[in-house]
């Protein structure tokens, strides 16, 4: 989602590095469409709520700000030095005079208030910008990147660069677009590094504060016990999952939620009031807890309240328990994330196999969920109350799988238990027995479970007597079967019984609805609390998954090991940048592309993307900003201002053209 912002400047040379420094904090979270002042352009109608500009010091500009741009967020631009640069200055003596050279007065007086804020007042500084009043010729000059504007009189000109945009202005702006978690980003803070900013306290206490909600909110997740942390107006600034569990309410919906919603107001009153620790019981169907309340205080202000929630008993389960060894069933179809039509189309195929008795072979690649479908199935089946067992049948050697399936009598082989053992087909009598991997099965023992099927009975390793067998069969395999039966490494007669309803799982690549919603299952079963920025979302939407659903929950694992609030691009896994980074396409083919795509027209990268995929070049969004700035380097492209984006210039035309002479 792009928002909107309009970006109206006195001197139109500065845009490009204006719009430059916006997007390396805020990305794509923005798009800006940039003016001069002196542009009529600038004043239409527009649909945009926010105007940035760096002309309030204009004088005709108030005037423009009550007729042209009323009912609209204005926001000053205000720049800052950059930190590298200033010591330049240091070697010069106390009362060295220097010429400040800007566009204008105003600029130039600007620009001398922060270099003496920035400790260089002991230097005489004297403005300079054309049109102003001629100088004494003074040899020595600074400028903030106008260089261009040195008259011929100045020795030397020290150029400290572009003025970077504030600090404030940056929180402001973030503020007003509702994208703040940017300003938590390891990008935002490198940006802060580069400059001196005026407004120095501002950042530190961005900084800080930044530091200790991420400190307390990783606290917050470490308590057994529900802990929710309210503010001095009683709403909810932060809270454990334990305790959504535990009132019965989403953490995403309890965030910011008035207390009131949830508990007594009495209660809450006593605690504000009397500044008191208060406990009281609370019985409810699903969970009772005993409830803590602690005032937090500031002298005699009242500064919030943290609540524990301590559970009084177990929570009831919604499942079988353990009455047969463990052999149980953990997940229902309700514990299948996703919203994607394939995924639905697979649930509710499998919602009407759980009602048979057959048996079912559950294909897909590997990560897809094959066991936990299988899971569900059983607890949806009139079997939901008996045992489900699961055996990874490639795990183990020929002989010990034998005797696992199909258990062993006393003395059957050396090392036998005494009284022999019964095996997991008799484990799983009156339930389900999950076959994960089935291809991994040598001929034989595929021959024996093919009896076992057909018979419903077994015969112990080294036994005599025929035990009867009341199990439904599910199976499950990452790899064709069709090949293996062609080669005669597994039985074409095992298969026809193995898949009398065959279920396949849709691999994540072809789900990409169900990544995001998969995220955030994750992070809530490990405990996590971090944000994505939007073009980390977008690049994790781009990622093909090979590991389907396993690797992501891996890459959420990673993520939140790093113990940031929020997570940007750059703190991904290193095999998803790679891909990222890797070309799709000869870099020099791109190029021609590139140019080619350009030849209909100027065109932001967005639609240049779209471009490219119409000619039939998919490009990823690092590689064709790569290819960009190599052409901006040979002077082949030029950006401009507004929506214009990225246009050719002559001699990038007449470079294309060369190429085909």
């Amino acid at each position: 989602m792009h928002d909107p912002v309009e970006l109206i400047v006195e001197n139109g040379t500065a845009i490009p590095e204006f719009i430059e420094q916006l997007s390396s904090i805020f990305g794509d979270a923005i798009s800006i469409q940039a003016y001069c002042m002196d542009d009529p352009a600038a004043y239409g109608p527009k649909h945009t709520e926010v105007v940035l500009t760096s002309a309030l010091s204009a004088a005709e500009f108030p005037e423009v700000r009550r007729n042209l741009l009323k009912g609209r967020a204005v926001i000053s631009l205000n720049l800052s030095l950059q930190r590298h640069t200033l010591m330049q200055l240091d070697p010069y003596p106390k009362g060295t005079p220097i010429a400040v050279i800007n566009v204008t007065k105003f600029m130039a007086e600007e620009t001398i208030a922060q270099l003496c804020q920035a400790g260089y007042g002991h230097l005489r500084f004297v403005p300079y910008y054309p049109g102003g009043p001629e100088l004494e010729k003074i040899p020595l000059a600074v400028t903030p990147g106008e260089a261009q504007l040195t008259p011929s009189w100045v020795e030397k000109c020290i150029d400290l660069g572009p003025r970077l945009i504030d600090i404030v202005t940056i929180v402001e702006l973030a503020d007003r677009l509702g994208c703040t978690y940017l300003l938590r980003t390891r990008r935002f803070f490198d940006f802060f590094a580069r400059q001196y900013t005026t407004s120095a306290g501002v950042s530190i206490l961005v900084e800080q504060n930044d530091l200790l909600a991420q400190r307390l909110s990783s606290l917050v997740q470490l308590f057994r016990e529900g802990v929710v942390g309210l503010d001095a107006q009683g709403t909810v600034f932060d809270c454990n999952y334990r305790a959504a569990q535990l009132l019965d309410i989403p953490r995403s919906q309890l965030l910011s939620r008035p207390a009131t919603d949830f508990l007594p107001q009495d209660l809450l009153d006593q605690c504000r009031i009397q500044q008191v620790p208060v406990v009281k019981s609370i019985s409810k169907p699903e969970a009772s807890y005993l409830l803590h309340l602690y005032p937090v205080t500031q002298g005699l202000q009242y500064q919030g309240t943290i609540i524990i929630l301590e559970p009084l008993g177990a929570v009831k389960p919604s499942h079988t328990t353990s009455v047969y060894r463990g052999h149980i069933a953990k997940y229902c179809f309700s514990d299948i994330c996703g919203i994607s039509p394939q995924l639905r189309q697979t649930v509710d195929l499998a919602r009407k196999m759980a009602r048979t008795d057959s048996s079912v072979l559950i294909t897909g690649e590997s990560g897809t969920g094959k066991e936990l479908f299988a899971h569900a199935i059983h607890n949806a089946s009139s079997r939901s109350q008996g045992p489900f067992v699961a055996v990874n049948c490639a795990a183990l050697p020929e002989n010990l799988l034998e005797s696992e399936l199909f258990g062993y009598e006393e003395g059957a082989f050396t090392g036998a238990k005494k009284g022999g053992k019964e095996g997991l087909f008799e484990l799983a009598n009156t339930g389900s027995i999950f076959l994960d991997e089935i291809e991994g099965m040598s001929p034989s023992i595929q021959l024996k479970l093919l009896r076992v099927i057909q018979e419903r009975e077994i015969m112990r390793v080294g036994g005599k007597q025929v035990i009867p067998i009341d199990v439904r069969v599910i199976s499950a395999t990452n790899q064709e079967l069709g090949p293996l039966m062609e080669t005669g490494k597994f039985r074409r007669d095992l298969y026809y019984r193995v898949s009398t309803l065959p279920l396949n799982l849709p691999p994540l690549r072809h789900r990409q609805n169900d990544i995001l919603p998969l995220v955030e299952q994750f992070k809530e079963q490990l405990g996590l609390t971090f944000v994505l920025t939007g073009e980390a979302s977008r690049l994790l939407l781009r990622y093909p998954w090979p590991g389907n659903i396993r690797e992501l929950r891996n890459c959420v694992e990673y993520l939140g090991c790093q113990n940031l609030p929020v997570l940007d691009v750059e703190n991904l896994p290193y095999p998803m940048l790679q891909r990222e980074n890797a070309p799709s396409a000869d870099f020099k083919e791109l190029r021609d592309h590139v140019i080619q795509a350009l030849m209909a027209g100027p065109c932001g990268r967005g639609q240049l993307t779209e471009r490219l995929a119409r000619a039939g070049c998919p490009v990823t969004e690092g590689l064709l900003r790569r290819q960009l700035s190599e052409l901006k380097k040979l002077g082949w492209i030029e950006s401009g201002p507004g929506r214009s984006g990225s246009r050719l210039t002559p001699q990038g035309i007449e470079a294309y053209q060369n190429r085909f002479k």
